[in-house]
């Protein structure tokens, strides 16, 4: 089974949208099985919050109902979690900070995966545009999603 956990900055918009994205598509895929899928934030603004509610209506327009509740990223989790997934270079910063360094291999950025994409290539952060950057992070997001599945669904998968 492979663990992993996507991380931003409050987890009420990207990553709870990647978290559902990917559950979503393992679901209609059968390999729930083979996937531990979990997100959160790097910081402490939104901790028991819902996910923004833009973000979970571009969900919805896709057919995806998630529900999430805002939780932060633990030092704990990196020794728990395959693969720690970074929306932004500000979240991969963060989580290199609060990582022991024996699990530092384990934190990527998200587009690393993106055939659009970088290794450093970042997923904006919405929150403070409108309607419009949730439907284009929604678009990042499903085509690494995709990608992410086909690599690591794969029993022995190099992370």
């Amino acid at each position: 089974m492979t663990r992993i956990m996507f991380v931003c900055t409050g987890n009420i918009c990207r990553s709870p949208m990647a978290h559902g994205v990917f559950v979503d598509r393992v679901r209609k895929r059968g390999l729930e099985h083979r996937f531990e899928v979990e997100s959160s934030g790097t910081t402490a603004y939104h901790y028991g919050e819902s996910m923004d509610e833009r973000a979970a209506s571009e969900l919805k327009v896709h057919g995806i109902r998630f529900r999430n509740r805002a939780k932060g990223f633990h030092r704990a989790d990196a020794a728990d979690y395959d693969l720690i997934l970074a929306m932004d270079r500000s979240n991969y910063a963060s989580l290199m900070r609060m990582t022991d360094t024996e699990h530092q291999n384990r934190i990527r950025m998200f587009r690393s995966f993106d055939p659009e994409g970088s290794e450093d290539a970042e997923v904006p952060d919405p929150w403070y545009g409108g309607r419009e950057g949730f439907t284009k992070i929604y678009e990042m997001i499903s085509r690494t999603v995709d990608v992410l599945i086909e690599r690591y669904a794969e029993a022995g998968a190099d992370y």
